[in-house]
């Protein structure tokens, strides 16, 4: 992040020097929509009532979960702006199933350990932006902004843990265990956008969030290139295409045996349209 800080600064800079002149301000409403497709792997630990899992799906491992039918996701971010100030949701769901066996050699056998976890996550942010400034770039249909923005964080997360232990080919056992996780956390967050070409721009957003406490930490590092097209399908309004990559991360510590470390990262494909 300190990188792209430096990389934002010099190119705010270059630009002024080029004869950058500041943005026209905006008038009235502006909006837009964007669809998207997230495959993330999910890597870290979770523990629920006392038994304690470890996970590590990649995204070889999701595409195959996908084709099989066990895991689905997908979402939305809509955004609307006046002036310097703007409004925006993102929302995101999907599940996935993910299975694991282990041979543990003991003192008298070999022990056989299983589990398979399905998660379920529902992720949702709800923030306040204001711009703190945009640059224009001769020529550049884009300007260079920056801003920061406040909002809240709603994770869901729906968990069954299935639990197997026993000798390979003799006596089996295990059990079953289910909890959901409800956490609603404050964000602080920046983002900007760095045109890189008339039609390409770089974009990103990223937060922390959490409590002053520090059991239930979480952030959000979302960065992407915008390939704008020249064709749209009404006046005032543009299209675009995204690729980039995402990651979303908690630490939640809720108590009685339910620990949840997670992270979410992957690459992201979108098209958006503002108007």
């Amino acid at each position: 992040m300190r990188a792209g800080l430096l990389v934002l600064a010099c190119l705010v800079l270059c630009a002024g020097r080029a004869g950058a002149e500041p943005a026209e301000e905006p008038t009235g409403w502006q909006f837009e929509v964007m669809p998207y497709a997230w495959l993330p792997g999910i890597f870290g630990t979770l523990e629920v009532q006392g038994r304690t899992a470890e996970t590590q799906a990649t995204l070889g491992d999701v595409l195959t979960l996908l084709w099989h039918g066990d895991a689905f996701t997908g979402g939305a971010y809509v955004g609307a702006r006046y002036d310097r100030w703007s409004l925006f949701g993102d929302v995101y769901g999907g599940y996935l199933n993910v299975g694991a066996s282990e041979i543990v050699p003991t003192r008298f056998c070999n022990v056989q350990v299983g589990a398979t976890l399905r998660t379920h996550p529902v992720l949702t942010d709800i923030a306040v932006g204001y711009q703190l400034g945009e640059w224009r770039v001769p020529e550049w249909r884009r300007p260079i902004s920056v801003g920061v923005y406040l909002g809240t964080r709603i994770g869901h997360l729906g968990v069954d843990l299935e639990t197997k232990v026993g000798v390979p080919g003799g006596i089996q056992g295990g059990r079953d265990v289910s909890n959901r996780f409800d956490v609603v956390t404050p964000m602080l967050g920046v983002r900007w956008e760095i045109p890189v070409w008339d039609q390409v721009s770089f974009d990103f957003r990223g937060d922390l969030g959490g409590l002053p406490s520090g059991d239930r930490m979480n952030y959000n590092f979302i960065g992407d290139v915008r390939y704008w097209l020249d064709w749209a399908p009404s006046k005032g309004t543009q299209l675009w295409l995204e690729a980039g990559y995402r990651l979303y991360g908690f630490t939640y510590k809720f108590g009685n045996g339910n620990d949840l470390s997670l992270q979410f990262r992957g690459p992201l494909l979108a098209v958006g349209v503002a108007f």
